[in-house]
């Protein structure tokens, strides 16, 4: 399902789902946990001091079958500490958030660690592939914990433009649902914290789960605001006396020092005095499950969707319906590239493994039957003239193929593969056009052929005016 997903190949996981990083409530037995089921289990840093992350590191090398991350709070003063004791300990991949400093380590460890940046705006997004980021987690304010000022789903699509390296969704997914939705909108992958948290494996306390299984819609809401840190929590006897205390016009120091420790006071003992910080889906989470059956759950229950395909389904090309009759599974453009009308025109076509053609050529061994790869290329070919204003205005009608030559093929169209297409017009006369189209992946080219279309309509009007000409020059 997900062989050709970017964040799988980047990671090397079999499943695009990350386990967020929430402080003191993820440790080495709930990473390793996500990573044995095929996710990407990490360990939360933030608050915690180099010692104990060492010896959960060793733990979960222990237990562990796959490789697991670690969640580091850049503005924790420990970070940087931790960060180097943890890639001197064989960790190579790093969630992190809090402040930039991440674009300073990026540029430093280079290839050799993978650190994915959580950004909650478009620009954040862009500096992290510019300083060398592969792959960002978009945050929205729905997440649990610590959140940003954006929503997820109006946020996702416009970093997913803004970016060329895969984008991870994170905030209010806790199904299947969401995790299509997050597809749907450009996402490589997700992200989710909450549904873990009423996980068996996470290691809060009975009764921090038992508040996210009877939480309700409205039970949400967002504390420290006035001290510059917005949390997202469940209601409960301290998060009401904090916003009243902040709405009575408490001092900022005295805010302060009533907000330390209150996580890891609701994680550890006392979930009425701590701060319960969870995701707004903790409305629709009513059991607690094991790890593997969380993520089995979410991947049987998700189409058999890449990333390309839920962008070929969303968002089409709107211009290839004003040039193209064709009409799905006929239709081989998914999106034009570059158009010249009456001039050249070139196309791209994803080639996702589930294309309907090759669950039915050479099952055994898929390939994109050589017949439709001309087909491909002749239908770009045909929107160099059908993008032309004389067709639209004078000709009109159909285009019909009148013959292919030299058609060579270099190398097999295989799934996955991403099909450019290169249609060139070479000559134009009196309805008949002659050209040649090449076919590539990658810069390897997969095929050449030399192509002419004729138009009927124009080619009767060239007829009717020689006709013509010849009457008067007979009287």
């Amino acid at each position: 399902m997900f062989q050709s997903n970017k964040i799988c190949a980047l990671l090397n996981i079999k499943y695009p789902i990350l386990q967020g990083g929430m402080a003191w409530s993820t440790d080495s037995k709930l990473a390793c946990a996500v990573s044995a089921a095929g996710g990407l289990g990490i360990i939360g840093c933030g608050g915690r001091d180099p010692g104990w992350v060492i010896n959960e590191i060793v733990k979960a090398q222990k237990i562990k079958s796959h490789h697991i991350g670690l969640n580091v709070a850049m503005n924790d003063s420990n970070a940087i500490t931790i960060v180097e004791i943890a890639i001197a300990n064989g960790i190579k991949i790093f969630t992190m958030g809090g402040a930039n400093v991440y674009l300073q380590l990026i540029q430093k460890y280079g290839d050799d660690v993978i650190i994915i940046p959580l950004v909650g705006n478009v620009m954040e997004a862009k500096l992290a592939e510019r300083a060398g980021a592969k792959a960002v987690i978009c945050e929205g304010q729905e997440s649990g914990g610590s959140i940003g000022r954006q929503s997820l789903f109006p946020l996702l699509p416009q970093i997913v433009d803004a970016v060329g390296i895969p984008v991870i969704a994170a905030g209010g997914i806790g199904d299947s649902r969401g995790m299509n939705a997050a597809f749907a909108l450009g996402a490589q992958g997700i992200q989710m914290g909450t549904r873990f948290l009423a996980s068996e494996e996470c290691c809060i306390s009975d009764e921090y789960k038992k508040r996210i299984i009877k939480a309700r819609d409205t039970d949400s809401m967002v504390i420290f605001n006035k001290i510059n840190f917005p949390a997202r929590v469940i209601k409960n006897k301290f998060s009401v006396d904090y916003i009243s205390k902040e709405k009575n016009g408490t001092s900022h120091d005295d805010l302060l020092k009533l907000s330390k420790g209150r996580l890891r006071l609701a994680v550890e003992s006392d979930v009425d005095a701590g701060a319960i910080m969870a995701g707004e889906i903790s409305g629709m989470i009513r059991d607690i499950k094991s790890v593997q059956q969380i993520i089995d759950s979410m991947v049987s229950s998700f189409p058999s969707l890449d990333i390309d395909r839920c962008k070929e389904t969303i968002y089409p090309d709107e211009r290839i319906s004003q040039y193209l009759r064709h009409v799905p599974p006929i239709l081989l453009v998914d999106k034009i590239l570059d158009i010249k009308p009456g001039i050249e025109c070139s196309t791209f076509l994803k080639l996702s493994k589930d294309k309907w053609f090759f669950n039915c050529h050479y099952p055994d061994y898929p390939v994109m039957p050589g017949s439709l790869l001309v087909e491909a290329m002749s239908q770009t070919m045909t929107m160099v003239v059908t993008s032309m204003d004389e067709f639209n205005k004078e000709w009109g009608g159909t285009l019909l193929l009148s013959s292919i030559s030299n058609a060579k093929f270099k190398k097999e169209a295989l799934p996955g593969f991403d099909l450019i297409m290169s249609a060139k017009i070479d000559s134009f006369k009196r309805g008949v056009i002659k050209g040649n189209v090449i076919c590539e992946s990658e810069g390897e080219l997969i095929c050449t052929c030399e192509m002419t279309i004729i138009i009927p309509n124009a080619m009767r009007q060239f007829s009717n005016s020689i006709t013509k000409n010849n009457k008067y020059e007979n009287i």
